[in-house]
């Protein structure tokens, strides 16, 4: 297998296969480019298939920015079934033998799931209590105790409703289960539901579009044109709010120092207090990640020696 130098830096937009995990396909990345550092941006699970980025050497640093990017999915609800682990790969633990939900039911229960709303993480996840993972508790037989967390669904519409089965396709926030909102939707049906299937469409900027399959990769390495499709690290984060600064802020700022209003040129008209924003040069190369310290509207009356920007990492040289 050809190996590639070391010195390779940037985000793969790779395809996962099913039946195999996120830390699989690391694995396989590692093999193929011949490096030692890669790492993925939001596990998905094993049966799941779609959008997984992958950070290559420098751009390890960035890989938990991207997680905290929202998602879109594509699911399959299967209706009538409950399982123990809320997707197809579980024991079965309930069944209604004649399903009688209707396309205008299933439509007037989705709103429900729109906007903010808590979800019970599942049993079997990779979340952790008390320093331990879900799964590893629930194989072992452990009850535990599952507190609901705030999670955004953005969209949610259905795509084709074939009972027992319905595909969904929903953009949401981080941390959302697929498989949980399966199960809630099935219980407010009032005849219960897995996720029959599941496919991650996109991944903050990264989508179905340009993905690779891990053979297409490893093509593109033995052909030399591993560039052609490793993103540079400054455009995966291309999602984030931008604030152009003037040339003096830079050293200050490629040192960790705080950002004074006078030297932003450019602030973002849509952010608030405590948004992580790309801090770009003159230029417009990256310098930095950093937090706002007020929202857009207190900008422009802000005395221009107020800290506007506080450094959360730097990225001197790297993008």
């Amino acid at each position: 297998m050809v190996r590639v130098t070391p010195e390779v830096h940037g985000v793969l937009n790779i395809n996962k296969p099913s039946g195999m995990t996120s830390h699989d396909v690391v694995d396989a990345v590692r093999k193929i480019l011949g490096v030692r550092r890669v790492g993925h941006t939001g596990t998905l699970d094993p049966q799941a298939t779609g959008v997984l980025p992958l950070c290559v050497g420098r751009a390890t640093r960035i890989a938990q920015y991207l997680t905290q990017a929202d998602k879109e999915y594509v699911m399959t609800l299967r209706l009538g079934i409950t399982t123990d682990t809320l997707d197809a790969a579980g024991k079965e633990t309930g069944r209604v033998e004649e399903v009688r939900v209707r396309r205008e039911d299933l439509l007037a229960v989705l709103p429900r799931f729109i906007g903010e709303i808590q979800q019970v993480p599942p049993l079997f996840s990779a979340k952790k209590v008390q320093g331990e993972r879900l799964y590893r508790l629930a194989r072992r037989g452990q009850s535990v105790e599952r507190r609901p967390v705030t999670i955004r669904i953005h969209t949610l519409e259905l795509l084709e409703f074939t009972p027992p089965f319905a595909r969904l396709r929903a953009t949401c926030s981080k941390g959302t289960y697929a498989r949980s909102l399966c199960d809630d939707i099935g219980r407010a049906l009032g005849c219960g539901g897995h996720l029959h299937a599941l496919t991650r469409t996109r991944s903050g900027r990264f989508g179905m579009e340009g993905i690779l399959r891990l053979g297409e990769l490893e093509d593109r390495v033995r052909e030399g044109r591993l560039s052609d499709v490793l993103m540079p690290i400054g455009e995966a984060l291309a999602h984030l709010p931008a604030v152009r600064v003037a040339p003096e802020a830079g050293p200050l700022i490629l040192h960790g120092g705080a950002v004074a209003a006078a030297l932003v040129v450019q602030f973002p008209p849509d952010v608030g207090r405590g948004t992580l924003v790309r801090v770009l040069g003159f230029r417009r190369q990256l310098l930095s990640l950093a937090e706002t310290t007020l929202a857009s509207p207190d900008f422009a009356a802000c005395e221009k020696t107020r800290v506007v920007l506080h450094p959360v990492r730097v990225f001197s040289g790297v993008a």
